[in-house]
């Protein structure tokens, strides 16, 4: 099993219903602006950061989860100017000792490594960029040595099929 990572949903229920009732996760983050009542199911299961959109007060804009051997910030990114440039989000990830960041904001997916590093963005659920429909991704753990953790990440579209083109298998630093 893996992580279920989703953003920018900005008011979408029922599709987020559908992508959290499709797939069996250990855990379920959403990178932000997801723009209702986050007690509301199943947005009441997921690990959430609040988003520029987002208004309730309750839900932080950065947290930070330890899964396996990975440790994931999580934040959305406008904070972190992620339109134009990862480095201030790459600086942060130093910081905490992260080798794994999800973010959202752009609705762009984004999938890669940096010194060690994995940055992702699953994309939109809503107004999606950079991609011709929606998306959203799992992350899995697959492999561990001495000095890295490997991973697996998989794009799909809002129907639950596979997303051409994105995602891969990544090493890690650990």
């Amino acid at each position: 099993m893996g992580i279920l990572v989703l953003s920018d949903s900005h008011g979408l229920v029922r599709e987020v219903v559908q992508v959290a009732g499709r797939h069996q996760v250990d855990k379920m983050l959403h990178c932000g602006d997801f723009c209702v009542d986050h007690l509301r199911e199943p947005f009441s299961r997921m690990t959430l950061v609040r988003g520029n959109c987002d208004t309730t007060k309750d839900v932080p804009t950065e947290q930070q989860t330890k899964w396996r051997d990975l440790n994931i910030l999580q934040t959305h990114g406008h904070l972190y100017g992620v339109k134009s440039s990862l480095l201030r989000l790459h600086y942060r990830a130093e910081e905490t000792g992260a080798n794994v960041v999800v973010f959202g904001h752009s609705h762009t997916p984004v999938c890669g490594v940096e010194r060690g590093i994995l940055f992702l963005n699953p994309g939109s659920l809503q107004l999606p960029r950079g991609y011709d429909v929606p998306t959203y991704a799992i992350l899995e753990e697959t492999g561990l040595t001495p000095t890295a953790v490997h991973v697996s990440v998989s794009f799909y579209d809002h129907h639950g099929n596979p997303a051409r083109g994105l995602g891969g298998n990544y090493s890690l630093r650990r």
